[in-house]
């Protein structure tokens, strides 16, 4: 009989994924709402890919967030 082992690595931090488009739309780079969030710019890229969200965050000055 296995027994279950538990997971390696760091528990994840909670990231408000209703709070991080908001801030991207106002104009915030990546880096900028992951420091308001008190967070690192991987921990808000890897929520933002682990809820369906572009893999990559491109803003552009004229038209906001593509």
């Amino acid at each position: 009989m296995k027994t279950a082992k538990s997971p390696g690595g760091r528990p994840r931090r909670p990231v408000n994924l209703t709070e991080v488009p908001k801030l991207l739309t106002d104009g915030l780079s990546l880096r900028q709402t992951a420091r308001r969030l008190s967070l690192s710019h991987g921990t808000v890229h890897k929520a933002l890919q682990d809820a369906g969200g572009p893999s990559v965050v491109i803003q552009n000055s004229r038209r906001g967030i593509l």
